[in-house]
């Protein structure tokens, strides 16, 4: 039989159930379901909240995930599954817009592009599988940040410098929040030359049964044509986001 250490087992535990409870969870909480004294959850908790997988709101006594648990939880990356199910959904996404799309996941403080689909033109943005671009400029990693408490933002962009990619970059954290309340409101991200001049996006996050973001939907084309007017791209995008989604959770992938 394998050795388990108790007070790994249990931070483990409490970990667990800060994450399953969205974030309102108190150390009575904890304590009462473990079976333990709450002076052995505050040694827990403060370790966890030392380390950055938890914090604690201001003034009051829950405590949500922190920086760490969610970096650890996008460095997972999707099934094989998930992208041939999302895969029929993309295609279909590039017939309607007749631009580059993509599906992408966030690592760290960049998103990596897992699989794209691309027009029949000359004329289009060649985004590749395995590329890498920071989530502060890119449409796709905006849809993707937007499913992150701003406090946790905030963590996870402390002493970073949001270099400017091009003179529409956010170039600091307020400004970059400011822009993930917008798509938390709309369901649609947008770069407008702020990660490539002359080159425009449009992304939606897709969400699993719990409504937590997995993966980002996008498309990439020539600004003008992205953004010409009386094109409704953004609501193909959503619909995808959506569509692949529901797919996922049908299947019980997500």
């Amino acid at each position: 039989m394998p050795v388990q250490i108790q007070s790994l087992e249990r931070g483990l535990h409490v970990l667990e159930m800060i994450l399953v409870s969205g974030g309102r969870t108190s150390s009575v909480d904890i304590a009462k379901q473990l079976g333990v004294h709450k002076s052995t959850v505050s040694h827990l908790t403060s370790t966890l909240t030392a380390l950055g997988y938890l914090t604690k709101e201001k003034g009051g006594n829950h405590l949500s995930p922190g920086p760490k648990a969610f970096l650890m939880a996008r460095n997972l990356m999707l099934s094989g599954e998930v992208l041939a199910a999302a895969r029929p959904a993309l295609e279909k996404l590039v017939a309607e817009t007749g631009e580059t799309a993509h599906i992408a996941e966030l690592r760290g403080l960049e998103v990596f592009f897992l699989e794209n689909r691309y027009p029949d033109t000359e004329l289009r943005v060649q985004t590749q599988t395995g590329a890498t671009q920071p989530a502060y400029s890119t449409a796709v990693g905006k849809a993707l940040l937007s499913g992150i408490p701003d406090h946790i933002i905030r963590g996870m962009y402390s002493g970073v410098e949001l270099k400017p990619l091009t003179d529409k970059t956010a170039r600091d954290v307020d400004s970059l929040i400011k822009e993930l309340q917008e798509v938390r409101m709309l369901g649609v991200a947008f770069d407008r030359e702020e990660q490539t001049p002359g080159t425009g996006c449009m992304a939606s996050p897709v969400k699993g049964r719990s409504g937590q973001v997995v993966a980002a939907i996008g498309i990439s084309g020539p600004f003008g044509r992205v953004f010409a007017e009386g094109v409704d791209h953004d609501r193909a995008v959503l619909s995808c986001a959506r569509e692949i989604g529901a797919l996922l959770e049908k299947r019980g992938l997500f």
